[in-house]
């Protein structure tokens, strides 16, 4: 099972600056890349909320997804779009062969996505759900 979970605020940089139209390039560019997926990811969309724009995504695969609809490079590609975007994304691979009982978190700053431990969810057993082994 492969499931993710993930947000990011698209910038154009990491300063305060007023929108100009290097911007409004910047976020049709991850609008287009992101209809472009569609519908072959679960939950994947950009909105504008108060002004700024917000890439969320959320799904559950069977296996690792292809490398064009793979999550972690979704977030990389966002952050070679839009330098200043920022987010998080926390993956759950049981196949994976260091972290199959674990969350890994996937962070995305200053257009660049580092991988980091997870303190919250992870060992998944027994912090989120119970060892079922069945007994005969």
């Amino acid at each position: 099972m492969y499931q993710y979970h993930g947000w990011a605020v698209i910038l154009e940089s990491t300063g305060d600056e007023e929108r100009n139209e290097r911007e409004e390039i910047i976020i049709e560019t991850a609008k287009k890349y992101i209809e472009d997926l569609q519908p072959n990811v679960d939950v994947l969309d950009i909105k504008a909320i108060n002004g700024q724009y917000h890439l969320w995504m959320t799904g559950l695969w069977n296996r690792e997804p292809s490398s064009k609809f793979n999550p972690v490079g979704i977030m990389e590609n966002i952050g070679m779009i839009a330098p200043g975007s920022y987010g998080m994304l926390y993956v759950f691979n049981d196949e994976h062969s260091k972290h199959s009982n674990e969350f890994i978190v996937y962070v995305l700053a200053r257009g660049s996505v580092k991988e980091k431990k997870d303190p919250f969810l992870s060992p998944l057993i027994p912090v989120v759900t119970d060892d079922f082994e069945f007994e005969e």
